[in-house]
């Protein structure tokens, strides 16, 4: 039996474990939450059991996708696309070229990273019509495996790349993909090897990025932080949503009235038939829904401040800050972001250097790891128009910004060659209406 053989067995037996089924609940619940996906099982349903589940036949389960919120929030470094350069121009745009899906793929990597903490990035080669192309994909479900002399980074994975459905009568087995550094193999849910094939890379073409530094577990915590405060507020506005419904006017009683009696529905249009000495109140609900509100928003609120994040809930705040205003209180989470940066400089030379196996392997030769590099771009805060064009006309004059660049950030689809087109034509489209300016200011003189 071979080595890759005795780690799918021993997968098999892993995935039997309490460990390895927790992990996968782990990140199955992050993802829901992200994605808003079934969060009412969480609170009464197959996940948890914080409300009878009859309560949803009068409200529906609150649910808020705060988690999103916050994860986006906090993924700002691919927001702007940064500026990959290979130390010469020609090498750049064929690299620019075979990654065009790049900077898309990777605004979502670090969405996932923010959220999972340990996502797999796969480095796929394309060929399609005479264009090849190298794309990045996630894998969200995976187990690593290590060796003992370099256990920070996994030296064989597994993943499943095809999931059972709820659907009975779907009979198909659950297969799974192995990759180590000499062979990649396909395999069902019994151990059955469906396809072998050799690894021709002589490395994983994976990447693991990571939102903060291995600690104990090569498996990162995740947002799991951002998702109990999403499901606490989950919580606590569906029992407020429940008492509105059943005390928002009073919970009625009556007595004097027989137990086998038929009491009809109270309205205020209706009118209850009593007996004798029968007696019929309405109790005044004792909660404050405003505190429910205040205790949901403070919640929030502390998640924003230990995320070095601000909120706020105050309706006079709507009116627009200045970019000065906004950098002061986003001061901590600016530090963060120039943190976060050297982060994924590190992954980005990581990705490169697989990148540049994979596409000398397919026949196209990229310069040296040592020639990488990466500028991110810091956020840009909202400027008055006459602060921009202060700005705009100092970096113009000395030399750190161009005219197409300032084109191309005013309108992103646009490729700076294409910038460049646009602002030749319109160069040409004005002169002649300087020469009339200008021959008009001499005829006056």
């Amino acid at each position: 039996m071979s080595y890759a053989e005795d780690i799918i067995k021993q997968s098999i037996k892993d995935n039997k474990l309490d460990k390895s089924r927790a992990r996968r609940k782990y990140v199955e619940k992050l993802l829901n939450y992200y994605t808003g996906t079934d969060t009412e099982e969480y609170i009464a349903g197959k996940y948890g059991n914080y409300f009878d589940a009859a309560s949803f036949n009068e409200v529906p389960a609150y649910s808020m996708n705060l988690t999103k919120k916050f994860i986006d929030k906090k993924s700002r470094i691919y927001t702007l696309s940064p500026n990959r350069d290979l130390g010469n121009k020609s090498a750049t745009n064929e690299y620019s070229e075979l990654t065009k899906l790049k900077d898309l793929r990777m605004k979502h990597v670090e969405r996932m990273t923010n959220l999972l903490d340990t996502p797999a990035v796969r480095i796929i080669w394309q060929d399609e019509e005479d264009k090849s192309m190298l794309d990045h994909r996630l894998v969200y479900y995976y187990d690593a495996y290590f060796s003992p002399q370099n256990p920070y980074e996994p030296h064989a994975i597994i993943y499943p790349i095809l999931n059972p459905t709820a659907d009975v009568s779907y009979t198909s087995p659950m297969l799974c993909a192995y990759w180590d550094d000499s062979v990649n193999i396909i395999y069902d849910d019994n151990g059955n090897i469906i396809e072998e094939h050799e690894n021709p890379y002589g490395t994983l073409p994976f990447v693991f990025p990571r939102s903060m530094e291995q600690i104990d577990d090569f498996y990162g915590e995740g947002a799991m932080d951002v998702v109990n405060v999403n499901e606490h507020v989950n919580i606590l506005m569906t029992e407020l949503m429940l008492g509105l419904r059943f005390q928002m006017f009073g919970q009625s009683w009556a007595s004097g009235v027989y137990e086998d009696q038929p009491i009809a529905r109270v309205g205020s249009d209706k009118l209850i038939n009593l007996p004798v000495d029968g007696r019929f109140g309405i109790e005044s609900p004792g909660g404050d829904p405003h505190k429910v509100l205040e205790i949901a928003k403070g919640m929030i609120e502390m998640l924003a401040v230990s995320k070095h994040m601000y909120v706020t809930f105050d309706s006079n705040q709507d009116r627009p800050s200045s970019g000065l205003a906004l950098r002061i209180k986003d001061f901590e989470f600016v530090e963060d972001y120039k943190d976060d940066i050297e982060t994924w400089r590190s992954f980005e030379s990581s990705l490169y250097k697989k990148e540049k196996i994979i596409a000398e392997k397919n026949g196209r030769n990229l310069p040296s790891v040592e020639s990488f590099s990466i500028d991110f771009k810091e956020p840009e805060y909202p400027r008055a128009i006459s602060e921009q064009i202060q700005k705009d006309d100092w970096e113009l004059a000395n030399g750190l910004i161009t005219l197409e660049e300032i084109l191309k950030r005013n309108n992103s689809d646009l490729s700076l060659e294409k910038a460049r087109k646009i602002i030749k034509k319109n160069k040409k489209a004005i002169e002649p209406l300087k020469e009339e300016e200008d021959n008009g200011i001499d005829n006056a003189r």
